[in-house]
């Protein structure tokens, strides 16, 4: 009954606030075309649906997804085309999973500041804490998000503040200050784009937030509210290789996407249970290319995307094109209308 209630209220915010209604996937308004391609929701080769998936993330070396299902005490590995790949049983109360360019496997605990380093087959290698302390003010330190950088690294996000580059000898960790004018205040999701820069979801004020470790400064983009391009408790965040940024909301239960300098682009699906559209989602990762995948912990499945952007696509399109001689572009014609003849 609170779960249809829920849905109810939700709804009836997104009529009132107006704006273009929302889009769902297989749409195309001229900016960005959306495809909906696959959900994920059975837990491995026996068919068992998933039972509480709670965290997701991409290993772009080896173009598999992770998925740490609490529920089944176990680590699922997929590859990009959806299909079953791995099992791995987990102790301790799994939360969170990421891969680093060796292969090797991070897991945070529940309520743990111990890291498990596992090999690509799930056997155990090592286990060690988060550097300085574990305990302050009666509460323990632990890991709230993994994330992986352009070098291989995975960076983990303390729960009493500060990033750590973690050394999976546990010997010489990396800490990652962050402090100065527009730093996060209430980061809910994390990720480090292929420029090297740190991107946070703030729940406070509702925006996006980037961090440039190498210029040493922040930038802050994305106003807060239900309308057409505006945020509302955003959650998960991800970039792909050219640096776009996508988040999710669990109030809007939308998409929402920017380029690299954080000007919005457009925004995809919307309240529903329906494929292409979200229910609560709280985790979004990136397959570095066209692909996105996006966990909805309550319906207890990822959906998979192929996103293109148009206008970006025009102007490659057109630069080769040009670089063209007149012969190579009418060749290049031919081949496309026989495509379109044979999909007919």
């Amino acid at each position: 009954m609170k779960k249809i209630l829920l849905t109810i209220i939700l709804a009836l915010m997104l009529a009132i606030a107006g704006g273009p209604a929302p889009a769902g996937a297989d749409v195309d308004r001229g900016t960005m075309r959306v495809e909906f391609l696959y959900s994920i929701e059975n837990a491995g080769a026996r068919n068992e649906s998933l039972r509480e998936p709670f965290d997701i993330f991409f290993d772009r070396d080896k173009r598999e997804l992770y998925v740490v299902d609490p529920g089944r005490h176990s680590l699922y590995i997929y590859d990009d085309n959806g299909m079953f790949v791995q099992q791995i049983p987990l102790a301790g109360g799994p939360r969170m999973a990421a891969v680093d360019r060796e292969g090797q496997i991070y897991i945070g605990h529940l309520d743990s500041p111990k890291i498990s380093l596992l090999d690509y087959r799930g056997e155990r290698l090592d286990e060690f804490e988060l550097p300085e302390k574990v305990h302050v003010e009666g509460k323990m330190v632990r890991p709230l998000y993994f994330t992986r950088g352009p070098e291989g690294a995975i960076y983990a996000l303390k729960s009493n503040g500060g990033i750590v580059k973690m050394d999976p000898f546990g010997e010489s960790h990396q800490p990652v200050e962050l402090a100065g004018q527009d730093a996060p205040n209430m980061i809910y999701g994390m990720t480090v784009d292929s420029a090297g820069r740190f991107l946070f979801t703030d729940m406070r004020p509702y925006s996006v937030v980037i961090f440039d470790p190498k210029k040493q400064n922040f930038k802050r983009f994305g106003e807060g509210g239900v309308l057409y391009g505006q945020l509302d408790r955003p959650i998960g965040i991800a970039a792909d290789e050219k640096g776009h940024i996508f988040v999710v909301s669990t109030v809007t239960n939308k998409v929402t996407c920017y380029d690299k300098d954080g000007k919005f682009i457009e925004e995809f699906g919307g309240i529903g249970e329906t494929y292409g559209r979200f229910y609560f989602p709280s985790k979004i990762v990136s397959d570095g290319k066209d692909r996105i995948f996006v966990l909805e912990n309550a319906l207890k499945r990822i959906q998979v995307f192929r996103v293109e952007f148009l206008k970006e696509k025009e102007v490659v399109e057109d630069s080769a094109a040009d670089s063209q001689e007149p012969g190579q572009t009418t060749a290049a014609m031919q081949v496309s209308s026989r495509q379109g003849e044979t999909g007919r």
